[in-house]
């Protein structure tokens, strides 16, 4: 079962100053007011591989769960390139906790598919994030009043630091899958009651440990018809402006690539002003941030160009097949610059003691994850042949 959550005011004591987390600014301005806090806990939440209860509850304290709700909500609505921001800023101090960072973000989109009792009931405060996964699809048989579910699900990032858990599952009806006007099955995401879920041992990994992605497990629970939503709903441009598409809530991931390569670019800054550095140090180092600032400018303009239609009222978003393929090339950056500035270190990279490996590590992790993978690009080609036009 996922961990009981500490009192924020049990950590206070521990944390810097932080503003109420009314608005995107103040959000922002706390998470990096936390990057001493990040610092210190990155090696304990790596070794334990979860957020340790300082690190959460700083994350809670700084309204860092809340970015996804909306004003109708009594929240922030932090546009995704504010989210985005928000993630690269923590990845620049530790990958895995900026990954749950990401994760957790998405709090305010899955409760923003409930209707108002329902929303009432499980998000009584904004403060209290919420995992999940989709694949593979568990089963929820109908039975009157909700659903039965049985499931396994891989890769549940946060699991152990989120309050609530949510999960994909196909529905079925007397024993044949419900289907949808186009003939896929009926696809859901639900709230599953957080004690009956078993956590699998299954997260023993060489990247992005902190990020506690841990499969999970129910069997035969159940989940009111309230407590679900459409997973594949249609797009709408009267949605509350990040519900106005199923795959918004994980754009922000492409900052954890940003960071991580800025991560990397601070080590090799410090080691040069330490000593007399060559002519070839230099140039590698030069290189290095113009890739980060490169990576930084493609992936904060496709997320500018998706909030312009979000934001829009009564638009529906058409930019987000063309910004998929924006984390994949981020990651590209990534890599030449942890080549460049691992040039620059030496041969201390090879230490687990120095920071440098860690990063190697966790950009691999990144790379495995779907956001990232060179298949975005073919529906990036796709969308062009089909508008018959290049951008």
């Amino acid at each position: 079962m996922a961990a009981t959550p500490t009192s924020v005011t049990e950590t206070a004591d521990a944390l810097p100053a932080l503003r109420e987390p009314r608005t995107a600014v103040d959000i922002l301005a706390n998470v990096r007011a936390l990057t001493p806090v990040i610092r210190e806990e990155a090696d304990a939440t790596q070794a334990q591989a979860f957020l340790t209860d300082r690190m959460r509850e700083a994350l809670r304290a700084a309204g860092a769960y809340r970015v996804g709700f909306s004003r109708r909500h009594g929240g922030p609505q932090m546009s995704l390139t504010d989210q985005t921001r928000m993630v690269e800023s923590v990845a620049t101090a530790d990958a895995g906790i900026a990954w749950n960072v990401a994760v957790l973000a998405a709090t305010g989109f899955y409760a923003g598919r409930l209707g108002d009792a329902a929303f009432a009931e499980l998000y009584p405060e904004l403060d209290l994030p919420t995992c999940g996964s989709f694949h593979p699809k568990g089963k929820a048989v109908e039975v009157p009043g909700g659903y039965r579910v049985t499931g396994r699900w891989k890769f549940g990032s946060g699991i152990r630091s989120a309050d609530r858990i949510v999960a994909g599952v196909e529905v079925q009806r007397d024993g044949e899958p419900v289907r949808t006007p186009d003939g896929s099955v009926l696809t859901l995401g639900v709230w599953l009651p957080k004690e009956q879920v078993s956590l699998l041992d299954d997260w023993h990994v060489i990247g992005l440990r902190g990020s506690s992605s841990q499969g999970y497990t129910v069997t035969d629970v159940f989940v009111p018809a309230e407590h679900s939503f459409d997973r594949f709903f249609a797009p709408t441009g009267d949605a509350d402006p990040l519900n106005k598409h199923v795959e918004l809530p994980f754009y922000s991931m492409a900052g954890i690539s940003v960071g991580l390569a800025q991560h990397a670019v601070d080590l090799a800054t410090g080691h040069l002003r330490d000593r007399k550095p060559t002519e070839r140090q230099l140039t590698l180092l030069g290189e290095a941030v113009s890739y980060v600032r490169a990576a930084r400018s493609l992936v904060l303009d496709g997320m500018r160009a998706i909030d312009e239609q979000i934001f829009t009222e009564g638009t529906v978003p058409d930019e987000l097949t063309m910004a998929r393929g924006d984390a994949p090339m981020a990651q590209e950056f990534t890599r030449v610059v942890l080549d460049r500035c691992g040039e620059i270190l030496g041969s201390q990279v090879v230490y687990e003691s120095f920071p440098f490996e860690r990063l190697v590590r966790d950009s691999t992790g990144v790379t495995a994850h779907a956001s990232t993978w060179r298949s975005r690009w073919t529906s990036v080609g796709q969308t062009l042949v089909a508008m018959g036009e290049s951008r």
